[in-house]
């Protein structure tokens, strides 16, 4: 895998050199801090790239996101996803597949809510097996993963050659449209060097989707995690994050009640943050084309 100097998710790719701007990110990731990568924005279709080549065995092995489990929090935003799921046809009896699941925690809770669930995900040995991706499911569904992928083109494909007939594709990922590269603390969650490999504009996501022979049944502008619940919103999330250090890892270890406890900005957020949506977030719900 080379330096990323082109552009790889858009029909007229440009290049590293005519880039709309360009911003060097430190790593959110405790483990990775002190490391900077430079990120840069397509001038055609507006999409986001790590330029730099790295290993991401090695990244995988020390992320975070192993220590998500099944709490108050993530079943309280999953039941967000499961809302909108079955608003576009989910039912008891379809089968649906996660792909890049993670530790499998959306999974679990669709097993636990009585549906037909399985994952896939390359790091994550439980979830390992490719066998899972030569099924065919009524729904494909993918949360914050195409951003992971060095060839976002080809991960999208694997989605349609899963689908059944009239099936239904969800994505769910960061908006490069909505970043803005002069923050990069503001915006540090929806970038995450260097796991974020390419943040993709809302054009270009449509366009994978169209091109891929799907139509664009809804797409959603708000993070499937704001929810009317207590503690359970994304600007609550984004700004205790950043009160500890702005750093991914607070989001999985064990919560600070005291800097909560502490912070009128917190506080007031954990009740009233659902108000506040950040931007940064897109989910775009597609339907296999009649015929296709």
């Amino acid at each position: 895998m080379a330096e990323c100097i082109v552009c790889n998710v858009c029909e007229h790719p440009q290049k590293y050199e005519n880039a709309l701007e360009s911003k060097e990110i430190y790593s959110n990731v405790r483990k990775f801090k002190d490391e900077k990568f430079t990120v840069w924005r397509c001038s055609n279709c507006h999409s986001l790239h790590s330029k730099e080549d790295v290993n991401l065995d090695d990244y995988y092995e020390h992320y975070p996101l192993k220590q998500h489990t099944v709490n108050y929090a993530t079943r309280c935003a999953y039941r967000n996803r499961l809302r909108l799921l079955r608003k576009h046809g989910l039912k008891k009896e379809h089968t649906i597949i996660d792909i890049g699941c993670g530790q499998g925690v959306f999974v679990l809770f669709l097993q636990q809510c009585g549906y037909k669930a399985f994952g896939y995900d390359p790091y994550v040995e439980k979830y390992a097996d490719k066998k899972n991706l030569d099924n065919l499911y009524d729904i494909v569904t993918s949360y914050e993963a195409i951003e992971h992928a060095n060839q976002p083109v080809e991960f999208f494909r694997q989605f349609v050659r899963c689908l059944r007939q009239d099936g239904l594709v969800v994505i769910g990922t960061p908006n490069a449209d909505k970043i803005d590269l002069s923050d990069p603390v503001e915006f540090s969650m929806e970038l995450h060097q260097p796991y974020h490999r390419h943040i993709l504009s809302e054009r270009a996501l449509v366009n994978l989707g169209l091109n891929a022979g799907l139509e664009i049944v809804k797409v959603y502008h708000r993070f499937y995690f704001d929810t009317l619940y207590p503690m359970v919103n994304t600007r609550l999330l984004k700004a205790y994050v950043r009160c500890a250090g702005n750093y991914f890892d607070a989001m999985f270890e064990k919560p600070r009640f005291g800097l909560l406890l502490t912070s009128p900005q917190l506080l007031f957020y954990f009740f009233a943050g659902y108000f506040f949506p950040p931007k940064g977030h897109i989910t775009v719900f597609f339907r296999m084309k009649p015929g296709t």
